[in-house]
């Protein structure tokens, strides 16, 4: 607690030791030296009677008019607003002409009428097998029954309708408390047919989220088969396609780093045409690796795996944040975090941590902690901020 401190003029005495400190002018009879005697009041030292006839001991002057004292204040407790916001997740979905494989990286033939809206059916495109079906179906099916507080969004890149690296710099379905049907209806009209711009993706995704001003904590969930095949230099792996690896990992590392958007990533298929590092790298950058577990992305393989992945993410980032305003520099400005009046540790296992992320700086509750306040064992949250002396 800061101390504040009064400068007096002249000679002052005091009249009372408690409930703060109250000073009056001292009479000559009230001036006393070491032995009881009148004192010389161009002293070096001084002593002071106080109310109960103890002798009180006063630094020197300052001057010979003036000098400092200490006076004890009130402390007024600082509770900054603490409010609960679902984050903003934008699902960054690659629909590059490979989506249209099997989850093996293998191509179909299809004959007959029968393709995506009324469409004649793409040579290779596996329909129903394909990793596209894979990914929207379980996604979607996701988004429709899912209880954790978290404000989904969808973009998709590339945005055209041919092989090409064409993104969009705005959402396909804004991040939102009820889009499970504008996601559902976005992706049954669309299909794979580009090439994969990941980089300008992800750059595009967290400058549209960083307009987003809201208030609630931001992330990608970037969903991809495979390297990213729109940059300059041919792949090692051979052949036409053009990679964009280390590109794309530094758009990913400056959303994190530099715009505080961190990025989850998903690896879909089985076969990464060689993807394997490169996805490994945006992952870690992006600032939210799976923990303890190889791959750094999430495999997707099949539904089952999809669905983990959802409901994972959104435990890790949906209901547990609280955004403090006004706002802490840092987690050393917080005095303490009370549960229902109760301290909660500094702690990222089971305790909170001051982040921030996109916008958005406040208090995470993690493991125990953040299960306990989704169970309603923990139903009101206060964040501390250092005492204010009025």
């Amino acid at each position: 607690m800061s101390r504040n401190r009064a400068f007096l003029t002249g000679l002052l005495t005091a009249t009372t030791m408690f409930g703060g400190c109250a000073f009056k002018k001292a009479t000559p009879g009230e001036i006393t030296g070491s032995g009881g005697t009148q004192g010389d009041t161009d002293a070096g030292d001084m002593d002071i009677m106080g109310g109960a006839g103890t002798d009180i001991n006063l630094p020197p002057p300052v001057d010979a008019t003036q000098f400092e004292a200490e006076a004890s204040q009130n402390c007024i407790e600082a509770n900054p607003q603490t409010m609960n916001l679902p984050p903003d997740v934008l699902i960054l979905l690659d629909r590059s002409g490979s989506m249209a494989q099997a989850v093996d990286g293998s191509t179909c033939a299809i004959t007959g009428a029968g393709g995506r809206g009324g469409r004649p059916p793409a040579m290779g495109d596996c329909g129903p097998t394909s990793k596209w079906t894979l990914m929207t179906t379980a996604l979607v099916d996701f988004v429709q029954t899912v209880s954790t507080p978290v404000n989904w969004g969808l973009m998709f890149f590339g945005s055209g309708n041919t092989t090409n690296c064409d993104i969009s710099m705005t959402a396909n379905v804004p991040p939102g408390p009820t889009t499970a049907s504008m996601i559902a209806s976005a992706i049954a009209g669309t299909s794979p047919a580009t090439s994969t711009p990941t980089t300008a993706a992800e750059t595009a995704a967290a400058a549209y989220l960083s307009k987003l001003n809201d208030g609630n904590p931001k992330f990608i969930l970037l969903a991809t088969d495979g390297i990213p095949t729109c940059g300059k230099e041919a792949c090692v792996q051979g052949g036409t396609a053009q990679c964009d690896d280390a590109n794309a990992i530094a758009a990913v590392q400056t959303a994190h780093d530099t715009m505080m958007i961190p990025t989850f990533v998903l690896g879909i298929g089985s076969d990464l045409g060689g993807g394997e590092a490169t996805l490994t790298s945006m992952a870690t950058v992006g600032g939210f690796p799976r923990a303890n577990a190889t791959p750094a992305y999430y495999p997707i393989t099949s539904a089952a795996d999809l669905q983990a992945a959802f409901a994972t993410i959104s435990g890790m980032v949906g209901g547990c944040f609280f955004s403090v305003k006004p706002v802490p520099s840092s987690a050393t400005d917080i005095t303490a975090v009370l549960g229902d009046g109760n301290p909660i540790p500094q702690d990222g296992t089971d305790g909170w941590t001051f982040v921030t992320m996109g916008g958005a700086s406040g208090v995470q509750l993690n493991g125990k902690s953040c299960d306990d306040y989704k169970n309603k064992v923990i139903k009101d949250v206060v964040v501390q901020l250092p005492c204010i002396i009025p």
